[in-house]
């Protein structure tokens, strides 16, 4: 049996790798990460069709996903909350980002 999974802040699929260091079968239903460059990186290591790939977690509606995932994961950016970053914590737009991937796990849940 595969694991069917969603990742939001996927980056470069970090996860993905782990998963296939432990051995664990898993498709790619929904990835998404807002760097270009990160996109070609992920399509070049990962099975994802273009009409699965998000460029803005705004824009990815859960509801499409509901009840097709079994494992969603996402880390959202730490700039905004690390001492390396300013701090501005929820005064910062990537610090608000945190209520997105809320909303998806609300929307993909049962």
């Amino acid at each position: 049996m595969k694991l069917n999974i969603g990742t939001v802040f996927s980056g470069i699929g970090a996860f993905e790798q782990a998963l296939e260091k432990m051995n664990l079968a898993y498709n790619v239903i929904f990835a998404c990460d807002n760097d270009k460059y990160v996109k070609q990186s992920y399509f070049a290591n990962y099975d994802i069709s273009e009409e699965n790939w998000y460029n803005d977690i705004i824009q990815l509606n859960g509801s499409k996903y509901k009840n097709k995932i079994d494992l969603f994961v996402g880390g959202s950016p730490c700039q905004s909350f690390s001492s390396i970053g300013f701090q501005k914590g929820l005064d910062d737009d990537r610090g608000l980002l945190i209520f997105e991937f809320i909303r998806l796990v609300n929307r993909l849940g049962t």
